[in-house]
């Protein structure tokens, strides 16, 4: 172990959501949603507003923030895809490090339920709510959760029922039981909600408030059969609601009111555990972070769901607080990804990072500096006339910045380098492993190549809402062939299908789906118990 740079080792609450796009935020320029918690949170840290993941789906992307790695070496690639148990993962080195660690709510592990983590009070396979029995059967996954635009709206669960609720409470008494029993040893608590994930149902004070008041994105068409590549097109087809695609308005406006809804609940919930850290006087020595493991197209391009590069599916919330020790009301806009998360919080602990991590440290524009320390001067920062909804944009290098970590040269840029350019995203449609497809984001492009040969290449500067896809235009042959070289150098797409069949697959009726969580109402009504 080597001494923790930032000084005593803090506390660490890692809080996850599902399924959130990364725009659904206040702090982010959203002025429908009402997420007063993370804005506040963001407000006492740093923002990060190009935060990706690697992998627009749930296990595949939670696998590599869990081991830092990219999928293409995890070689997780699908929802039922098994890790290996002995694997490298931020609880296990934590704990072998005298850390606590503990997780609480959906995981989404398959096979091995702990990798690393000592407790696990609440998870996946118990029930969402507490069940000792949960019953395992067949068509649960059909009757729970139900079509993913029909089943939307005001959730028919019992509030305290709710996994929502029960990650909040469960965390309340996780965390008072470690101060009255172990105050001198530091803790890892990962707080896992499912919300706001499919099915896109909440209480009906929060579904109310959107009910009628949002509007759905506007989008051409002839989108899927002119401009959408295959993938994009077999994505949408798959991911559900393809038989409402481009019509039944009514439908998919309920659904983006219940979204909304979603969001603002779990904001509401991560209201309560960031009071009870301060209640019991945690807060000054627990680094919060908050991030969700994808987006949601949330009707834009008519889509819903994930597994695209487009920023709504593949972009993340992050956001990262440690009062008196990094920055403050800052949004970052320097390009980072869900396996950055690891060698971040093994640098904040003191920890080694594991060579076989992906990722990079993002102390270097988190830790609290003068604008002196960080190159920064009123008239070269941009920090009068260049601002996000939290706060000053501190930037990162882009193509043609050759500067290891730490302060960049370029002119004008006078900021603080991670010593790297771009992030990689891999996808694969679900259950059709042919449908593949490798995504590179710098700073101003993004670019895609796909198994069949298709691509597409954005310029995120001009066209951030990804519509005019420039791969085929040869004034934009050059840029499109150096970031194709990375890609193929990178992703290695001859041995993507190896990648993907190689890797053991979790049985379908052991996935934790498929574990029911049903309730009998007063009224006899059955309903599941993800809402």
């Amino acid at each position: 172990m080597k001494n923790n740079i930032c000084g005593s080792r803090p506390n660490i609450l890692f809080i996850f959501s599902d399924q959130h796009n990364a725009s659904f935020m206040g702090c982010a320029g959203n002025t429908v949603v009402n997420t007063p918690n993370l804005d506040k949170l963001a407000k006492e840290g740093v923002r990060f507003s190009n935060a990706y993941c690697q992998n627009p789906l749930c296990v595949p992307s939670r696998v590599s923030l869990l081991t830092g790695q990219y999928c293409k070496k995890t070689r997780i690639y699908e929802n039922r895809h098994i890790l290996e148990a002995n694997s490298v993962t931020i609880p296990r080195v934590l704990s072998q490090a005298g850390y606590r660690t503990c997780v609480i709510g959906k995981t989404h592990f398959n096979g091995e339920q702990y990798h690393g983590y000592q407790q696990r009070p609440y998870g996946d396979i118990f029930g969402q709510a507490h069940q000792p029995d949960p019953r395992r059967t067949p068509d649960s996954l059909e009757h729970g959760l139900g079509n993913l635009l029909e089943n939307t709206g005001i959730s028919g669960i019992p509030l305290p029922l709710t996994q929502t609720e029960i990650c909040v409470a469960e965390t309340a008494k996780w965390l008072q039981v470690h101060l009255a029993l172990h105050s001198d040893r530091p803790f890892f608590l990962s707080v896992n909600f499912d919300k706001p994930h499919f099915p896109i149902k909440c209480p009906k004070e929060y579904y109310e408030k959107y009910k009628g008041k949002v509007t759905l994105p506007e989008f051409p068409p002839d989108y899927l059969e002119k401009q959408a590549v295959p993938f994009v097109r077999e994505a949408i087809r798959v991911n559900g609601g393809w038989e409402h695609y481009g019509k039944d308005r009514e439908i998919h406006e309920r659904a983006l009111a219940a979204y909304y809804g979603c969001v603002e609940w779990v904001d509401s919930a991560i209201g309560r555990i960031l009071d009870t850290l301060d209640y019991l006087g945690l807060s000054e020595n627990t680094v919060v972070i908050y991030s969700s493991d994808h987006g949601e197209m949330a009707g834009e391009k008519g889509a819903w769901q994930k597994t695209v590069f487009f920023d709504a599916s593949a972009k993340v919330p992050l956001i990262i607080r440690w009062p008196g020790h990094f920055k403050e009301n800052a949004c970052v806009d320097e390009i980072v990804g869900l396996i950055d998360l690891f060698p971040t919080i093994c640098e904040i602990a003191g920890i080694d990072i594991p060579e076989s991590c992906d990722g990079i440290s993002l102390l270097p524009v988190l830790k609290k500096m003068s604008n002196e320390s960080l190159g920064m001067n009123k008239e070269s920062s941009g920090m009068d006339n260049k601002s996000s909804a939290s706060g000053p944009v501190v930037s990162g290098k882009d193509v043609g910045c050759n500067e290891s970590v730490g302060e960049c040269n370029l002119p004008g840029r006078n900021t603080i380098c991670l010593g790297r350019d771009a992030i990689f995203c891999e996808s694969t449609v679900l259950k059709v492993p042919e449908h593949a497809g490798c995504m590179i984001r710098t700073k101003r492009w993004k670019y895609s190549y796909y198994l069949d040969g298709n691509e597409e290449l954005y310029d995120m500067e001009n066209d951030p809402g990804e519509w005019n896809n420039l791969a085929s235009n040869p004034d934009y042959a050059k840029i499109k062939s150096e970031l194709k070289e990375r890609v193929i150098e990178f992703w290695q797409p001859e041995k993507q299908i190896e990648r993907y069949l190689s890797t053991p697959m979790m049985k379908r009726e052991k996935h934790f789906y498929y574990y029911s969580n049903q309730f009998v109402l007063s009224d006899g009504t059955i309903v599941d118990g993800r809402p």
